[in-house]
Order: C-alpha cells, then structure tokens, then sequence
C-alpha cells in the first residue's frame, strides 16, 4: 500500500475543503438575501434581517423597520402556503415585501412570534442591530423610519407576562410607575441580558465563519430528519386546526353535533352578506383583562417606546394600531345569526360581543393618546379593516389570528396612505369602530 501517496491526496482534498470553505466564507455576506425560504433557519439568528428579501441588496440604504410581534414578522397563512410551494426561493410574505414592492424603499422587519412590547419594541431590535454589526463583513445603520406595530389581540398580556418574567423577580412592582425606575430596568436588565447581546460581547473568530456554521447546521438537520421519526404532536395539531377552520354558516343545515356544543358557535360573521363561522380560539379585544391591568400594560407599551425612541433618536416613528381578529368583523347578535331560535344559548351571547366592541375602542384610544402625547405618527388600522371585512375575508381559514395575503395588503396600502401619501385629505391619527 502507499501510504505516501495517500498522504498526498488526504492533504489535496483537505486543501481543496478549505479553498472551498474560505471562498464561501468570502462571497456568501453577498448572497444573504438569496437564501432560500426553506434554509433561512441554518443562518446565525442574529442575521436574519439580512436573509429578508423586502430590500435592494443584503445590507438596506435608508430602509424603513418594522418592530412587533408575529404581524411584524409576516406570520400566518400567506408565508404557511409560501412555505409549502416557493421554499426553495426567498418570497415575498408579509408587510415588509408589500411595502418594498410599492413604495421602491428598503424595508426590514425586526418582528418575532410571541414577543411583547418589552422585546418586540427594545431587545430584540436593539440586539439584532448591534449583533449584525458585530461581523466583520456587515455594516447596518440605524433605521429612517420605524413602524411600531401593537396588537389588540395579546400585546398587553404580552406585557403583563413579561413584567412577571423580567421585572418582578429582580424590581419592586411597586415602583413600576416610575419612570426614570423602569427606564433603568430596561436598560440594565432587558437590553445587556439578550442572548443575541451576550453573543456579540464575546465575538470570536469562529463568531464570524457564517458559510461554515451555516453549512454546519444544514449537515446536522440533514441526519436528524433522517434518525427521527414524523412528530405525532404536528400531525394532532394539523388535525385539531382542521376542525377549527372557517366555515360559512347554513342554519338550514345544522348539524346535530355542531348544535350540541353550541359554544363553538359564539363568533359568527357577516361578511359579504355570509354567515361565517370564526373558531372560539379566536383572539378578542382583551376582555378578561381588568382596566387597571390593561393600563399597566400600555404603559409598558409606552415606556418600551420611549427607550426605543431614545436608541433610535434619528429615526421617525409610527405606531400601527392593528385589531383583533374578533374586532375585524361584524360579529352578529343572536338574533341576527339565527342561533336564538335554537335556544340553548350562553345569556350573556350579545353583551359578550358588545364588551368586544367597547374594549377594542378603549385599547386603540389609549394606543392613540400616547401617540399624541409623544407626537408619534398613528394609524388605527382597524378601519381600514373594517371597511374591506364587509366585503371580504382578511385572515386565514386555519390561522385565524393572523391575516391572509390580502389582509397583509390592505394593513400595508393603510401604511401607505397613512404614511407617505402626500394627500392632505387622508384621515391621520383617529381611532374610529365603524363598519
């Protein structure tokens, strides 16, 4: 055997892996943002701006950011179907691409599932700009504009949440309403103790190898589908979700189950003179929530804006107000879904949907107070929802707590018109529940 000369060809193969892998290193900063939809999770997180394709080039000139929750970040059915038939491309998904392709101006979404005002607004967009900006190859400025997205349907739980996992445990509640008190616990306790800021702190060599650990991460999820075995809990869920889709209503032809649980018949809509059924999962104006916790909670949502703002000193700043799913449509009364006539009931089916409609118009005029108070740009997206749901359905069959791509577009041309119209008879910054 000659040993020798497979010395020779084990170190040409290593050699040729390295070459490989500096001349990845090298040229894949430029090509973040044609990364596949279906690959984008292989990407260190704290570079997933860069990987969104709602911008000119990798690295955005004078872009516009969206911060918030799951609407921020595009969730629901449109990016669901994208996924299933384009996640071998990166397209277009939710607002940040709309309002790329319409306006030609850079667009990058900051949003993440599940986040309050306390990480929606301040960590997570904080830690991400500082994170990119810790690789050698990138350089991100600070945004022009800000577009600070808040959700009737869960952000002031969010935030009463967040005050029990952060502020409690190390802050005394009974300080909460001081301000200069709770600005300190944002900057001491929420902006310096992100896993993505503890990263950037301790850059290494390896730090910055992104072709490498992106490579590295796609080889080990290649095994681990191979080894593991179909995950029962998705299947169970994609069922459970199946039997909660949108369905329009035929009190024709009720089914006898269905009339046996009637508590699944509690939010029937009007729409385009239908009677949709919406599933009773469904997100509401925060009607379990006391007044004095739904002020703690925009307070929170105020205060995390003013850190923003203080970090972000140059950059303009709009709140979008966006409604519930049950505050999107015209819920029909007992009496005009025609449930009434089959009795059995719950007694308090019409006040239910009143206090939906009351406690929608108190979040979005307190939501607009601060606004006015701090002399940020506002827009109550729910009339503009409103007045298309008389028409048209705007969230998706099974996700129905996100919108669907048309929805997505409507919030998108209310930006527009709210935003960068230059018409002085668009109707700016006033809460209003009409349909």
């Amino acid at each position: 055997m000659n040993f020798k000369k497979i010395a020779v060809n084990f170190i040409l193969m290593l050699g040729t892996f390295i070459l490989c892998l500096l001349l990845g290193e090298l040229l894949f900063p430029f090509f973040l943002s044609k990364i596949p939809l279906k690959l984008h999770g292989y990407v260190d997180r704290g570079l997933l701006a860069l990987v969104q394709s709602s911008k000119k080039s990798v690295i955005p000139k004078n872009y516009n950011a969206i911060f918030g929750d799951s609407y921020a970040a595009g969730l629901g059915e449109w990016l669901n179907k994208e996924r299933e038939k384009n996640s071998y491309f990166n397209p277009d998904y939710g607002p940040a691409h709309i309002l790329h392709n319409k306006l030609g101006k850079d667009v990058v979404s900051f949003g993440s599932g599940g986040t309050g005002s306390i990480e929606g607004l301040v960590s997570l967009p904080i830690a991400q700009l500082e994170a990119i900006n810790s690789y050698l190859a990138f350089n991100l400025d600070k945004p022009k504009q800000i577009l600070a997205f808040f959700f009737e349907g869960n952000d002031i739980e969010d935030n009463l949440r967040d005050l029990d996992r952060f502020f409690k445990p190390k802050y005394d509640m009974s300080k909460v309403y001081e301000k200069e008190y709770f600005q300190e616990f944002l900057k001491n306790e929420i902006t310096k103790n992100h896993p993505l800021t503890e990263k950037t702190e301790n850059a290494t060599i390896y730090k910055n190898l992104i072709f490498s650990k992106f490579l590295g991460r796609g080889i080990k999820n290649l095994f681990s589908s191979i080894l593991s075995e179909e995950n029962s809990h998705v299947k169970k869920w994609i069922i459970l979700t199946e039997k909660e889709k949108l369905y329009q209503l035929d009190l024709n032809n009720v089914k006898p189950d269905l009339l046996a649980d009637r508590n699944k018949l509690i939010n029937i809509a009007l729409v385009d003179n239908k009677k949709w059924v919406f599933n009773n999962r469904n997100m509401g104006a925060q009607t379990h929530i006391s007044g004095e916790k739904i002020r703690l909670g925009t307070y929170v949502f105020e205060q995390s804006l003013m850190f923003m703002h203080q970090y972000f000193s140059n950059s303009n700043i709009n709140i979008v107000y966006l409604p519930s799913t049950l505050s999107s449509y015209r819920l029909l009364t007992a009496e005009e879904s025609g449930l009434k006539k089959f009795g059995g009931i719950r007694t308090d089916y019409n006040l239910r949907l009143l206090t939906i409609r009351q406690r929608s118009e108190f979040i979005c005029n307190q939501i607009e107070r601060i606004a006015k108070k701090n002399k940020f740009g506002f827009l109550d997206a729910g009339k503009y929802i409103r007045r298309k749901t008389k028409t048209e359905i705007l969230h998706g069959s099974i996700d129905q707590d996100h919108f669907n791509k048309k929805g997505y577009t409507v919030l998108s041309e209310a930006i527009i018109d709210t935003f960068y119209s230059n018409d002085e008879q668009v109707d700016r910054g006033r809460c209003e529940y009409a349909f």
